[in-house]
């Protein structure tokens, strides 16, 4: 089926449905598992939407972010993480519309603790795969798979999408100023809003 998505001020046409939509931060919330780290251990209060590698590192170094990671990524940490809002919803209107293939940066034994987090909340059955791009990247992953749309909460990911004949979406849940957003990307601040944006009307 072929979709519309708008980006900026542009409808762009998609051709096909398969989704390749980033699990931490955009599907299970463990950016609120962070924010508590980084207020515990660093003493600094910052947004969840912050909280993407890409973000966080320059707010808290790289080396505090590897031992937050060390932490909100194992199995108790995940399997705890409430859903982004409006999630489980999104990937069920999305598998109606298309093949959903859920995926993240997780090392493959971490990725394991994710697959249980969606089982237990009967996820499972909207998607296609469980996958990570450790060792590569989530473009090349997105190619894998044949994913012409990536939904991702850290924009480093989201890099040179276009080049690659992706769209990319940038959901940064709660986050309500995207002045300094790119404009080659959709930027949302909800899943209600990447639904409106991406799927047909009704």
């Amino acid at each position: 089926m072929s979709l519309i998505l708008s980006v900026g001020n542009e409808r762009r046409s998609v051709a096909g449905a398969i989704f390749a939509v980033d699990y931490d931060g955009t599907v299970a919330d463990t950016n609120a598992a962070k924010t508590r780290w980084i207020r515990t251990n660093i003493g600094r209060e910052v947004f969840p939407w912050q909280c993407s590698r890409t973000d966080c590192v320059p707010l808290i170094g790289e080396e505090a972010y590897e031992r937050m990671g060390n932490c909100v990524y194992e199995l108790d940490s995940t399997l705890n993480a409430a859903e982004v809002p409006g999630a489980a919803a999104a990937l069920e209107a999305l598998a109606k519309v298309g093949k959903v293939y859920v995926i993240s940066a997780r090392l493959p034994r971490r990725l394991e603790y994710a697959r249980q987090w969606l089982a237990r909340r009967s996820l499972l059955s909207f998607t296609e795969a469980v996958m990570t791009s450790h060792g590569s990247s989530k473009i090349e992953l997105c190619r894998a798979v044949g994913a012409n749309i990536l939904i991702d909460d850290d924009l480093r990911h989201l890099v040179d999408v276009r080049l690659s004949g992706l769209t990319g979406v940038w959901l940064q849940h709660g986050r309500t100023d995207f002045a300094d957003g790119p404009s080659d990307v959709a930027c949302c601040s909800s899943w209600d809003e990447v639904k409106r944006r991406l799927l047909p009307p009704g």
